[in-house]
């Protein structure tokens, strides 16, 4: 306790010998926001006080960036997006413009955050500008490297990245080491990992965990060690990735950053999720318990649900389901909880408006009786007509207080109606979905109970495969009623349950391999349907035919998007392809009709090639309608 009292009187004394202007204060804030946040969030206060006191307006503003950056990093985004724009604010009013490239830099990182990457690159280039008419080296350079971040962080245009991240380079080697140049030696480590070139990765990735060490940016040295372990990974040498993944995970819990210690261990997952997947759960099980017990739902079930794909891997079905259903109970009671946190809030404000405006009432009542009591002479001398004025006078405000307050009340009512009918709405499409799927599904089983009684092979088939389209109609309807966005279809989880489905339906064990990569794509019911038929068709053509007498194979999907809302679907298998002079326009089965009416309906274009195999692409445009997905979700690579 003494050792405590000494050094908390050691603080005060350097606080006051340090924090001679705001500066000092911001200084001190950025020293301690990432390791020591409760002493950051002290000096931010007292930062404020001190510019407030001697009107140093942009010390507020640059203070407020730092408390929202505390804020975002301990997952408030949406606190940490109005100090954000409060800070801008006062910048605009001081005409600051490194201030509000500061800001700008981080309104775009919750942009990005959110899967808004032109709004993100477009704060990115507002910051760039204000930094160059300023001649802000610095500045200049972390717009650069923020943009190259949106482009890498979307897997696209990454020649677009690396330009950025050169001009980011070059003035890096004009000024003093930063932050920023660390960061920019980590995206150099990642761009060069998704290129390939894994030998560049490793000395950018190397220079900069050197570096980190150097400057203490411990947060910054975690993330390259994890980066640099997953270039190791993908090069095969999972005893050097694990090393490091180790070493990463021991410095992320002696700075207690828990965001690099979930970093950290669910590296450790992914490297022995094919070698040890009981070792792989091990480390995500302490991951979940880690997420639990900060309150981080979100990454708790994301993890859950990792371990119950690896259950799931090993045949491990019941503890699959178990864990599962432990994750969708921990999903609907944060959806209540903050169903019930929102309903609390808005009683809350209902309150304080309700005694604001009960105050104010008062307030005036006693204004009233005082002025009354100073005027008692004057008044006794007003005529009987000035008292009859007076009365109309009070009559006449008190209705219209009255007025005020039954507009209110009706304006309350309306809102509250207005909001159980777009509720209802909503439950009432999720019920419809449930409803259609439901019926999919009796009518499945119609069939397959029919089949049993049918003696004709062609005819059980074509049962079967009316069974398969119908099944993959029904997934589209589950996946819609069980989202909150029932007007898009997430493709990724679609198209790999589909497929789950087939290899399931057909019994191919490991005989058949599926390797479905998807991009973060979703669409309007009115192209997932035709999608899924065309799916169906393909996929169980390439099941039933492909691989004669029980040949081994694997069947590709992949979908790609362009920036232009053009989308690629193809469905490649490696088995015997087509025959020689093969002609589609000479086919008349029901699958290939139905494969290009369905191709019509999405006013696309379809071909077949044979490469090593039957090659089959689907080209076609989004429909204009639809918006692209506003948050973003990752791209889904899995082989089965």
């Amino acid at each position: 306790m003494f050792y405590k009292i000494i050094a908390l009187l050691a603080l005060l004394y350097c606080t006051q010998a340090f924090c001679q202007d705001s500066a000092g204060y911001d200084a001190l804030i950025r020293r301690y926001r990432y390791y020591k946040p409760d002493s950051a969030v002290y000096f931010a206060e007292k930062g404020i006080a001190y510019a407030r006191m001697h009107s140093d307006s942009n010390g507020v503003g640059a203070i407020l960036v730092q408390l929202g950056i505390i804020d975002d990093n301990n997952g408030k985004s949406d606190i940490a997006e109005k100090k954000y724009h409060q800070a801008l604010d006062i910048f605009k009013v001081t005409g600051f413009k490194k201030g509000m490239a500061s800001v700008l830099i981080r309104l775009g990182v919750v942009e990005l955050r959110n899967g808004n990457y032109d709004k993100a690159i477009g704060r990115f280039l507002e910051a760039l500008k204000n930094s160059e008419a300023i001649g802000d080296k610095a500045g200049i350079m972390e717009a650069n490297y923020s943009i190259s971040w949106a482009y890498l962080d979307q897997k696209k245009n990454l020649a677009a990245c690396e330009q950025y991240l050169n001009i980011a380079e070059q003035i890096n080697q004009q000024i003093p080491l930063s932050s920023t140049s660390l960061n920019i030696y980590n995206n150099y480590g990642i761009l060069f990992r998704y290129k390939k070139e894994y030998a560049k990765a490793k000395f950018y990735l190397e220079k900069g965990i050197a570096l980190s060490d150097k400057i203490e940016y411990q947060g910054l040295n975690i993330t390259m060690i994890n980066n640099l372990a997953s270039v190791y990974s993908e090069e095969g040498n999972m005893q050097k990735a694990v090393a490091l993944q180790l070493t990463a995970l021991e410095k992320s819990r002696q700075i207690k950053n828990y965001l690099r210690e979930l970093q950290s261990l669910n590296g450790l997952s992914r490297t022995y999720a094919k070698s040890n997947p009981m070792k792989a759960i091990g480390y995500l099980d302490q991951a979940v318990a880690l997420a639990r017990n900060r309150g981080a739902h979100k990454q708790e079930t994301r993890y859950m649900s990792n371990i119950a794909d690896l259950y799931k891997a090993q045949g491990k079905y019941k503890e699959a389901y178990e864990t599962k259903a432990r994750e969708h109970e921990i999903t609907d009671s944060f959806f209540y909880q903050a169903i019930s946190h929102n309903i609390e809030s808005l009683k809350a404000e209902y309150e304080l408006e309700k005694s604001k405006a009960r105050i104010k009432e008062l307030s005036y009542i006693s204004s009233q009786k005082q002025l009354e009591l100073q005027q008692s002479t004057l008044v006794r001398n007003i005529t009987f007509g000035g008292i009859i004025v007076l009365v109309i006078i009070l009559a006449m405000l008190y209705n219209q207080y009255r007025i005020k307050q039954r507009n209110n009340r009706e304006m309350h009512e309306k809102n509250a109606s207005l909001e159980q009918l777009v509720n209802e709405k909503e439950w009432l499409l999720k019920e419809i979905h449930h409803r259609v799927k439901n019926n999919l599904q009796i009518a499945i089983s119609l069939l397959n109970t029919q089949s049993v009684y049918l003696n004709s092979e062609e005819a059980v088939a074509a049962i079967q495969q009316s069974g398969h389209r119908m099944q993959a109609m029904a997934l589209i309807h589950q996946k819609l009623y069980q989202t909150d966005n029932m007007a898009l279809l997430n493709m990724p989880n679609f198209v790999h349950e589909l497929a789950d489905y087939l290899r399931e339906s057909f019994n191919t064990g490991y005989r058949i391999q599926f390797h479905v990569d998807i991009d973060p794509i979703e669409l309007e019911i009115s192209q997932t349907i035709p999608i899924g038929l065309i799916l169906n068709e393909t996929i169980t053509n390439a099941i039933k035919y492909a691989f004669p007498d029980n040949a081994k194979g694997v069947i590709y999907i992949r979908m790609r998007e362009d920036e232009e809302d053009f989308i690629t679907l193809e469905i490649q298998d490696t088995g015997k392809g087509l025959p020689y002079n093969f002609n589609d326009e000479d086919m008349h089965a029901m699958g290939m009709r139905l494969i290009k009416v369905l191709t019509q309906q999405l006013e696309g274009q379809l071909s077949f090639t044979n490469e090593n195999g039957l090659l089959i692409r689907l080209e076609f445009m989004r429909s204009k309608p639809a918006l692209k997905p506003a948050k973003r979700a990752g791209r889904r690579v899995a082989a089965a």
